[in-house]
């Protein structure tokens, strides 16, 4: 039996509503195919999940609380309902076969857990539990590092500023509690919400390259979203358009694929730590340094990070994506990684030699501090065929941007695209590919 990761017949399997003979079949094709092995796990990673919350107290539900439930489950039957783009992969179909079937449950826990005896939280600091995540809060993007300098701040209207405020404290609040939860369910919010107006999306700050001597260290995210991935496939698939700049967030069209580079690697706790280094394609003087965060397979984990650049041969870097909101100081970055996620992010860093040591990777988790891993520029290095996808996710994002400006055209992105293609490419890379050539026509 042949099965493809969107396939049905993966979530009833670990919901044990196969047939022995079929699931006997159905186990046979997971064990030989490590996609589907990722598939299967993240599932009944999620039913462990949402069977011990729903063992913690048998509460009975309040009548608003029902409706609540009814109405989760009318809109989660109806988004079955999507009818699909015609491309190589349905692009929102993953997402929601993974977790329409276990919408309505988790729904009921934190309605429960947010709110048991039906008390008044109105009057409460906003913490965006995952039930009630707001376009608003959806729209923000995950954390990024301080930034060293930036430009002052555009005069802008109080009230604005303060429901920004109010949405980021929300959402940094639930990311720390929750990270992996709530980023599904943020997914989840705009999957199936309208497509934002331009004008609608919060304006963000580009990060510029830093000088390593005045600023050797950067702290690392170890959470981002996919949100960008989902507007830009159905801007230019919908409304036939390109997205505006501030819907273009590099790590979270990044963080829609599951990247794995084949560095030099370390574990630690049961976390993974993987980094492997690739030429940049805009800017031919640079080199894209990759970095994948993977989580321990049975509990979340509290993992700091940080680049240190060797200051003598490396003259400047700069993280792409994660840029934080206008007008908003940066938040904390979230610390928790949770179970079996991965959170990858590209750096581009503009060497002053052609070879040699470039700087190191400290870490940390739950408190114990993990040997650094060395990073060493290795030129005659064959880049994994991982490395190249992230390259190319990284230029069709600088596009979309113009960032750095007049560095990326169509030609240098179609060629990269054409590189890419492979007829044993994953169905996911290839609606990518589909996705570039869709976009440069516009």
């Amino acid at each position: 039996m042949k099965l493809h990761p969107e396939s049905p017949r993966l979530t009833a399997l670990v919901l044990g509503e196969l047939s022995e003979k079929e699931a006997r079949a159905v186990r046979l094709a997971v064990e030989a195919d490590p996609a589907l092995k990722r598939v299967v796990a993240e599932l009944e990673d999620t039913t462990r999940v949402l069977t011990k919350s729903l063992q913690q107290r048998p509460i009975a539900l309040r009548p608003d609380q029902r409706e609540a439930i009814l109405r989760a489950a009318k809109d989660a039957e109806n988004t079955a309902k999507i009818t699909p783009f015609p491309t190589a992969r349905k692009p929102l179909k993953v997402l929601l076969a993974t977790f329409a079937a276990a919408a309505v449950i988790t729904l009921a826990v934190l309605v429960l857990n947010q709110n048991p005896a039906g008390k008044d939280n109105s009057a409460k600091t906003p913490t965006a539990s995952p039930d009630e995540i707001t376009i608003d809060v959806a729209m923000l993007p995950a954390p990024g590092p301080p930034e060293t300098a930036v430009k002052e701040p555009s005069r802008v209207n109080v009230s604005t500023t303060s429901a920004l405020a109010k949405a980021a404290v929300a959402r940094s609040s639930a990311m720390e509690k929750k990270g992996g939860l709530f980023l599904q369910k943020v997914a989840e919010c705009v999957s199936n919400s309208p497509v934002p107006k331009d004008s609608d999306f919060p304006q963000l700050r580009p990060r510029g390259e830093v000088a390593a001597l005045s600023q050797p260290a950067l702290p690392l995210p170890v959470q981002a979203g996919v949100s960008s991935h989902i507007w830009i496939t159905r801007m230019v698939r919908e409304e036939q358009k390109l997205p505006p700049v501030n819907a273009v967030r590099v790590e979270e069209i990044l963080n829609h694929f599951s990247l794995q580079p084949t560095g030099t690697t370390s574990v630690s706790e049961g976390v993974t730590l993987s980094t492997e280094t690739i030429a940049c394609p805009w800017k031919p003087s640079a080199m894209l340094l990759l970095v994948s965060f993977r989580g321990a397979n049975d509990s979340a984990c509290d993992v700091t990070a940080n680049f240190q650049a060797n200051p003598t041969n490396v003259r400047s870097y700069r993280l792409l994506g994660f840029s934080n909101v206008s007008d908003l100081d940066p938040s904390p970055l979230p610390t928790v990684l949770p179970a079996k996620t991965i959170t990858s992010l590209a750096i581009e860093i503009e060497p002053a030699t052609s070879a040699g040591d470039i700087g190191s990777i400290a870490w940390s988790v739950n408190g114990t501090s993990t040997p650094k891993i060395p990073l060493v520029r290795n030129i005659d290095a064959k880049p994994s065929d991982d490395a190249r996808f992230a390259a190319l996710v990284c230029t069709y994002a600088q596009w979309l941007i113009n960032q750095p400006a007049g560095r990326v055209d169509k030609e240098m992105l179609t060629t990269l695209a054409r590189e890419s293609f492979s007829e044993s490419l994953p169905a996911e890379r290839l609606d990518f590919l589909s996705l570039i050539e869709q976009s440069l026509a516009l």
